[in-house]
């Protein structure tokens, strides 16, 4: 099967655009009788009309930059005396705001919002913090103030973003509300609550593989979902037999569940819209028997082999989990709380004063000799020290690492304490291994290989880390 993403949102605007100038002679002859300040006044008019004429205001959807971010939603309702009131879902600040706005001459009839409200958070640099060769660096959404008005299409009104005319869109409906203050808040409020629903979720007994599903009546594809929170973007990984295949999109929330851009388009159909299912804690969008789902699932998406021999390959090079280095979604929420249990059960043994800052797994499939070992960092203001704990050396077994737990090494008497993170690598059920590239978070990127290991016994542990010589 053949999955393609296409910006076809801007092939429909540009189609509608054809038809709309394709005019009879008639038509083109009142044109061609204005002068031209008369056929941009009547451009400017028109718009401010439009703008004006939904007295419940507009929902707008604005994608900033749609191959690097997602989008926002922004509810404005526009008054003729050049103010317009503002709520969005760009962050938790989603109080009413007023500002101004124009419609004026630029390159063609412009909406320019000329102080600032919601829509002009994705202009801010600071919203968004991304790491670049190891250092942060403010980005944001690379949004724009200023929109150039492209086409009505029975009142929808369809702008360009002027500062990335190519991946940047905003779209504004009709409200249809009959109260916009109280509706425009309800309906921000209920859009933020896709948020959680698209999280991976912390619950013990729940799935935390993150998978993009394409199905129809003859196959099934699945590819890792990857979402990045902070930037509403999505770089999903499918892997065949011959090669690696990407799928990215940005990623807005709507009242019912998400909408995506640019589209996903399968066997002909293009997907965009996607309705949130409860029961199943997914999102589903179904065109013509063929259906993309976005759900949480026990297993991952796939498994490629060639990632298991790669970690038999390293040798004993050491696997590194520390919290300084920064978060990123592929650690679990539960191997987080795992960590947390392990370091009050540690001060409650040792003292206060000391803190788990990670751990190191030393992985050798040649030494019984505690050449497999776990080393539990600890730190506090006088120092830090190093806890050992022995296994047997790493067997593979149909694609899974197993761990076999010997003993300590020293501090025995810390041994209680660790257990729930000795049992987690060593249990019974073993290890599934990823390769994941290079090592980012959210505040560091290295060059070093990175991966993770989930629990077979425990689906919804699963810590990300990196490897070093």
């Amino acid at each position: 099967m053949k999955f393609i993403i296409k910006n076809s949102f801007f092939k429909l605007l540009f189609l509608s655009f054809f038809v709309l100038s394709s005019c009879s002679d008639d038509d083109n002859q009142s044109v061609f009788d204005q002068t031209p300040s008369e056929r941009v006044d009547d451009g400017i008019n028109e718009l401010r009309q439009l703008l004006v004429s939904q007295t419940n205001g507009y929902k707008a959807v604005y994608f900033t930059k749609n191959d690097e971010r997602g989008g926002f939603t922004t509810f404005m309702q526009f008054n003729a005396d050049g103010t317009v009131r503002q709520t969005s879902d760009f962050n938790d600040d989603i109080a009413l705001q007023n500002s101004s706005y124009e419609v004026r001459l630029g390159t063609t009839t412009e909406l320019v919002f000329t102080t600032r409200n919601h829509i002009t958070k994705g202009t801010d640099p600071t919203a968004v913090t991304e790491v670049i060769n190891g250092f942060p660096t403010g980005l944001g959404f690379f949004g724009t103030s200023v929109f150039q008005y492209f086409s009505n299409d029975n009142g929808v009104i369809a702008f360009r973003d002027i500062r990335n005319s190519e991946t940047g869109l905003m779209v504004l409906y009709p409200t249809n509300f009959t109260d916009f203050d109280t509706e425009s808040i309800a309906a921000v409020t209920k859009i933020r609550s896709q948020i959680a629903n698209i999280s991976v979720p912390l619950g013990l007994a729940t799935p935390i593989n993150h998978v993009l599903q394409i199905s129809n009546s003859t196959n099934t594809e699945r590819y890792e979902f990857n979402y990045d929170q902070a930037t509403r973007f999505s770089t999903s990984i499918g892997f065949s037999e011959t090669e690696i295949n990407e799928l990215s999109f940005g990623i807005a929330y709507t009242e019912e569940g998400i909408t995506i851009s640019p589209a996903l388009e399968f066997e002909e159909e293009a997907f965009v819209d996607f309705i949130y299912d409860e029961p199943s804690n997914s999102f589903i969008s179904t065109v013509n028997g063929s259906t993309v789902t976005i759900l949480f699932d026990s297993a991952p998406a796939f498994l490629n082999p060639n990632d298991i021999i790669e970690l038999e390959e390293l040798g004993p090079n050491g696997f590194l989990y520390r919290r300084s280095l920064g978060a990123n979604p592929l650690t679990s929420g539960n191997h987080d709380l795992l960590m947390d249990q392990v370091q009050l059960a540690v001060q409650g043994i040792i003292g206060p004063q000391w803190t788990v800052s990670g751990y190191q797994l030393i992985i050798d499939f040649e030494s019984d000799n505690c050449g497999t070992f776990l080393v539990l960092q600890l730190a506090s203001a006088a120092g830090n020290a190093n806890v050992f704990y022995c296994f047997e050396r790493g067997v593979i077994t149909d694609s899974t690492l197993f761990l076999t737990y010997l003993g300590p090494s020293n501090f025995t008497f810390l041994e209680p304490a660790v257990l729930p993170l000795i049992n987690f690598l060593g249990n019974s059920s073993g290890l599934e291994f990823t390769r994941q590239g290079t090592f980012s978070s959210d505040s560091n990127s290295f060059p070093n290989l990175s991966g993770t290991f989930r629990s077979l016994n425990e689906p919804s542990i699963r810590v990300y880390g990196l490897f070093f010589g």
